[in-house]
């Protein structure tokens, strides 16, 4: 797959096709997009000099003023460009709307899931308990997927709890109510005394799951990470391809990054996630 060095005038002019409005904001130190007086987009380039506090500093400047600053990754935009444009395309209110209510709800597998997810969803396909759709015309619209019941014995002794694992809609459309009607079938068929979930800091400033009535639990700390310069694939350090640990183990002269950046990875870091809970 590679690498586009010209990444930022492509994204820029290909936004710019469907909203004229756009414009370059800002360029130095950070190239920043406004899609409009309360969205902006900084793109920012694998290699660079950036720091986590940074940009989550950034991040708060801008929300203060009612602003949300999206931070979107050179390789995410090349690996993804569909789904990067589907949020984009939400983010500036031009999604269809359908209601939730007209839509029925069935319990999808996992290669339904996977198929679904890995289309329309940025982080692509985890594997979950559970998965359901929402199926309109017989086509799938929506789906969330959640984990297996956990037991919370800091919270009591019977107390249950899971994880709302993804969420996505098919692009181009926003389901009105889709994410509270696929919660509360889940949660009518599986005891349980709260859900919780996670939103990428990257991309999100949460207020979807506070409407829902979740609560803001925790702010994770940002993570590091590696991609593939070819491939695109991202991996936690402890997801790192087998063979590349193993012959990281099998030599004594370099530490992990400089190992992986001899080896075509680039490290690089997440502004972490906003955890959230539903009480049930």
């Amino acid at each position: 797959m590679g690498l586009n060095s010209f990444w930022q005038e492509d994204f820029f002019l290909t936004v710019q096709n469907f909203n004229h409005q756009i414009r370059t904001a800002q360029v130095e130190p950070y190239y920043i997009i406004e899609c409009n007086k309360n969205v902006l987009i900084h793109l920012v380039p694998l290699d660079n000099g950036f720091y986590p506090e940074e940009l989550i500093a950034l991040q708060d400047k801008y929300q203060k003023e009612n602003i949300q600053l999206i931070h979107l990754w050179e390789d995410v935009w090349v690996a993804k460009r569909t789904q990067v444009l589907n949020r984009i395309h939400s983010f500036l209110s031009l999604n269809k709307s359908f209601h939730g209510r007209k839509a029925k709800i069935v319990a999808l597998d996992q290669k339904q899931t996977s198929s679904f997810l890995t289309e329309n969803h940025l982080q692509g396909y985890v594997k979950a308990k559970y998965s359901f759709g929402l199926i309109a015309n017989n086509e799938i619209i929506g789906l969330a997927s959640f984990s297996e019941t956990r037991p919370m014995k800091s919270k009591g002794e019977n107390y249950q709890s899971a994880e709302l694992v993804r969420f996505a809609s098919k692009g181009g459309l926003t389901i009105v109510g889709g994410l509270s009607k696929l919660i509360k079938h889940f949660t009518k068929q599986i005891k349980l005394n709260d859900v919780m979930t996670y939103a990428d800091r990257d991309w999100s400033l949460g207020k979807g799951y506070d409407k829902l009535g979740f609560t803001l639990s925790q702010i994770t700390e940002p993570a590091f990470l590696y991609v593939n310069r070819e491939t695109l694939i991202r991996y936690f350090p402890h997801r790192l391809p087998k063979n590349t640990l193993l012959a990281f183990e099998a030599q004594n002269d370099l530490n992990l990054d400089d190992f992986l950046a001899l080896n075509g990875f680039v490290k690089l870091f997440n502004t972490g996630n906003l955890k959230y809970h539903l009480l049930l």
